[in-house]
């Protein structure tokens, strides 16, 4: 049986990563893996890591390691590199694909200077337990931090200085504008879930003309970032909508139109 082995992304791994393994899926998969691969070339610059697991010359596995100062996702802290995601094909599961990822990724971040890994992962997540599990981080002796409902923020120290990190404070208020339903959408362009998700309501909001006005908080802003402290959000007039996955086309269609039916 071929062994599992790692290696820093290369072009030939690009299309599956920046799909998230949905190779050839979607049309919409496609355009926005295309902007994300995009994205990796100024994250990659910024220090950030691409891991890819492989057994024999099947990609069975991904990890992405970002320096935190510059993570759209996950947490706040300081000299350390965050995990925003760790996607393991099931085939790799049993095959310990994760933990060699996760090893990967330590590796060079204690390498290149880094003071510790944080990561947020979750528990008891009905239908994506698969997604960060709190158990597997526990199991890769990472130490809780904090926790906040379902999340666990999770750390793993490479020295005695380091600092642990700390979740985001969301920090939203709702501003009115007279004659028009506000939608204000907070993404990320790093994850994918929450990149389509915000093509989708900028298409939605564009069918009812001058009556929706759009207002975007895109993550990537550090500035916009740190005031909010919200990766992903929709908002129509002050109200939260959401799915977990991303946000359906006449969902946020309805959602606005029940707004506007209030104005009679």
């Amino acid at each position: 049986m071929p062994e599992i082995h790692v290696r820093e992304m290369i072009e030939s791994d690009a299309y599956f990563v920046s799909t998230c393994s949905h190779i050839h899926e979607s049309a919409e998969i496609d355009a926005c893996a295309a902007a994300r691969r995009a994205r990796f070339v100024e994250l990659k610059k910024q220090g950030s890591l691409f891991k890819v697991a492989l057994c024999g010359d099947k990609r069975i596995g991904f990890a992405y390691g970002i320096p935190i100062e510059h993570a759209p996702w996950g947490a706040l802290g300081a000299h350390l590199m965050t995990i925003p995601c760790l996607a393991v094909l099931e085939e790799g599961s049993a095959k310990g694909a994760g933990g060699a990822l996760i090893a990967a990724i330590e590796r060079d971040a204690q390498a290149a200077g880094y003071s510790g890994v944080s990561v947020t992962a979750y528990r008891d997540m009905p239908g994506a337990e698969w997604f960060m599990p709190a158990s597997f981080f526990e199991h890769m002796r990472y130490a809780p931090v904090d926790a906040r409902g379902r999340e666990v923020l999770f750390w793993k120290p490479f020295d005695d200085h380091a600092e642990p990190p700390h979740f985001l404070q969301p920090h939203y208020v709702f501003a009115a504008q007279e004659g028009v339903v506000i939608v204000d959408l907070f993404w990320n362009a790093f994850c994918q879930t929450s990149a389509i998700e915000a093509q989708r309501v900028r298409e939605v909001c564009a069918e009812f003309g001058p009556s929706v006005l759009l207002r975007e908080y895109p993550a990537e802003d550090r500035e916009i970032f740190l005031r909010h402290q919200i990766p992903r959000a929709i908002y129509v007039e002050g109200n939260e909508i959401s799915w977990g996955y991303e946000a359906p086309r006449e969902g946020i269609r309805t959602a606005i139109q029940q707004q506007l039916s209030k104005r009679g």
